[in-house]
């Protein structure tokens, strides 16, 4: 059982703040993308859905990470139409990631606390 004075270690302190920060970025980039109006929306999203194609396509270690921001891209294209799934799954989705960025900063700070 953990006293809450063991040092954690750099690893995972990276690890901590590289997931925090991306979540958080991330999440605000999804409710940004969500928010685009009609062609603008359409536009970007088109060329992040070809964009997240071609990644997965060139590399098999970003297969996933190519269909994550293609699925984005098409997210995006459908709330540029109108189509309200679109904005809502990204909305979901952005609020979802921010959660988890925050929780992961908090982590990478209580465990620096830690260290001192």
């Amino acid at each position: 059982m953990s006293n809450g004075n063991d040092m954690v270690p750099t690893k995972s302190l990276v690890k901590q703040g590289t997931t925090g920060v991306g979540g958080i970025v991330g999440g605000a980039v999804l409710l940004f993308l969500g928010g685009l109006p009609g062609i603008f929306g359409i536009i970007i999203g088109g060329l992040l859905a070809l964009g997240g194609v071609g990644v997965a396509a060139a590399s098999k270690e970003d297969r996933t990470a190519g269909g994550v921001v293609a699925a984005a891209g098409a997210l995006t294209i459908l709330s540029g139409i109108g189509l309200g799934i679109g904005g809502t799954l990204l909305w979901f989705s952005g609020i979802g990631l921010l959660g988890l960025g925050a929780y992961n900063v908090f982590k990478f700070f209580r465990g620096l606390r830690s260290r001192r």
